[in-house]
């Protein structure tokens, strides 16, 4: 299991505006990902309220699904990137009290392909 750094790890997520939905967007190309590696996608900061995601991809490979994390925390499971997907996905509103990372977990086989997970926040602040 190895862990992978998107591009996006480099951007900053923007924090202003408290209360108005936003979304940072992620992007990713993989080669020949195994199962089990993690993919860091950007960092989150305290004070956001995470909302929800947007999952685009062609797709990754057969029986490959992702499960989509801040920090320790599971808030997406088994979400199928096989092949093309545009999925928005919503869950209970999920406070950062600390500085996180958004990252996935590949699984079900060998990821190949772009993938982005695009997270939607508002900002509480702390």
């Amino acid at each position: 299991m190895g862990t992978i750094k998107a591009p996006s790890m480099h951007d900053r997520i923007y924090v202003g505006a408290h209360g108005n939905v936003s979304m940072a967007l992620t992007q990713v190309s993989l080669k020949a990902a195994a199962t089990g590696d993690v993919v860091e996608m950007v960092e989150l900061p305290i004070g956001l309220s995470l909302t929800g995601f947007r999952v685009h991809t062609e797709g990754l490979g057969a029986s490959v699904k992702i499960d989509i994390k801040s920090g320790d925390d599971v808030l997406a499971a088994d979400v199928d990137v096989s092949s093309k997907t545009d999925e928005a996905l919503v869950i209970p509103p999920t406070y950062n009290d600390e500085k996180r990372v958004l990252a996935v977990e590949i699984k079900g086989g060998e990821a190949t392909g772009t993938l982005q997970v695009n997270p939607e926040y508002r900002v509480i602040g702390y």
